[in-house]
């Protein structure tokens, strides 16, 4: 391609890289290892919060959530909407944590999990954690869980089974396993009856109420059931009302940003060096260039096309670099193919493209540069 598009320039260009291929793979090895790096680093989690909000939104079933105050909903709130007219379904949801116990690699190891608690009562009518296994109906009093499906293969437990979990003020209990499900990315890897978590956090309260119209205009009967209860408010639902964590903020983002940057920006300095270092040395090249007839605007021409192919070579093989570990992250933990959004990998394709350009173009443009693309030798 840069020898058809680039007229004589791509030629000299296209022979350069021919004639130095290794020149050509130590320009761009730094930049393979600088997209390697920071596509695996930003992409892994973001495959991570695309699959997990992709479970949240497939697992909900409802249309309306009923939110309250910071302290939580009344206790009287889910019953009021359950009694409402044209509410086919309503389930109010507890959040909370858990910590699990086991060994990893034969040491021991403690774990700690956002968990849901539910009410199993028309819990199949607002949410749908895709069971493989039991009941979910089957998860009521204190002494049940429901468990995601390869959370209970890693544990070697099944229906029927106990599990030991501490809640979220450290009593200890020994849960029976009532069901098995897929969608733990989105709801977590646990899930417990409402009333089992309610005794041991410190606002034993509801924090959503999800809520399931019978045709969909609900939403008017549901708010005149609780108007005896202020501060409370009716909305659509969203897979963010049912998700185990919510999104991260744009603090936490820039958070991974700014640290992935301080690193990559340390290897694009490397990525600066090389090419400064590889320019300088080809004076002699110019020179002979310019001695045998090319033009200043044509040795430059070149010049830019070679960084071009040098930016778009490194771009295309560190991300395929980066694809091999990310597939297989992808693949086994979601399900489904790596992530990276756009406006990350167009900022990581700008911030190589200039970095190219400074290190190749910027000796040739000034200094001793100068003086070799400036006049003919």
């Amino acid at each position: 391609p840069v020898r058809r598009v680039g007229g004589v320039s791509g030629f000299l260009a296209a022979r350069s890289a021919a004639a130095h291929h290794r020149r050509l793979g130590a320009a761009i090895t730094p930049i393979v290892l600088v997209v390697a790096f920071v596509c695996v680093q930003l992409a892994a989690g973001s495959t991570l919060e695309r699959a997990a909000d992709r479970q949240a939104a497939a697992a909900l079933r409802a249309d309306l959530v009923v939110t309250g105050p910071a302290a939580g909903l009344p206790a009287g709130a889910a019953r009021a909407v359950r009694e409402a007219p044209g509410v086919k379904a309503a389930t109010g949801v507890l959040r909370s944590g858990v910590v699990l116990a086991h060994r990893e690699m034969g040491e021991p190891k403690l774990d700690r999990f956002p968990v849901l608690g539910v009410t199993a009562d028309q819990l199949s009518g607002t949410l749908d954690p895709r069971v493989t296994a039991g009941d979910p109906a089957d998860l009521t009093g204190r002494g049940t869980v429901a468990v995601g499906e390869d959370r209970a293969s890693d544990l070697g437990v099944g229906i029927g089974d106990s599990v030991e979990l501490r809640l979220g003020d450290g009593t200890e209990v020994r849960l029976r396993v009532v069901a098995l499900y897929e969608r733990t990315l989105g709801l977590g890897e646990f899930m417990l009856p409402r009333e089992a978590l309610a005794g041991h956090v410190s606002v034993p309260r509801d924090q959503r109420i999800l809520v399931r119209s019978a045709d969909g205009g609900a939403a008017p009967a549901v708010r005149r059931a609780l108007a005896a209860y202020p501060g409370v408010r009716v909305r659509p639902a969203t897979a963010d009302d049912v998700r185990i964590a919510p999104p991260s903020s744009d603090r936490d983002d820039a958070m991974v940003i700014i640290g992935v940057g301080v690193i990559g920006g340390f290897a694009l300095l490397a990525v600066v060096s090389t090419l400064s270092l590889i320019t300088v040395g080809r004076r002699p090249e110019f020179r002979l260039l310019r001695t045998v007839g090319a033009g200043r605007r044509q040795v430059r021409r070149m010049l830019v096309l070679e960084t071009g192919l040098v930016a778009v070579a490194g771009l295309a093989i560190g991300t395929l670099v980066a694809a091999v570990p990310l597939l297989a992250f992808a693949l086994s933990v979601t399900g489904s193919v790596p992530y990276l959004p756009p406006a990350r990998y167009g900022m990581l394709a700008l911030a190589v493209t200039v970095a190219a350009g400074a290190g190749a173009l910027g000796p040739g443009w000034s200094g001793g540069g100068r003086s070799v693309l400036g006049r003919r030798a």
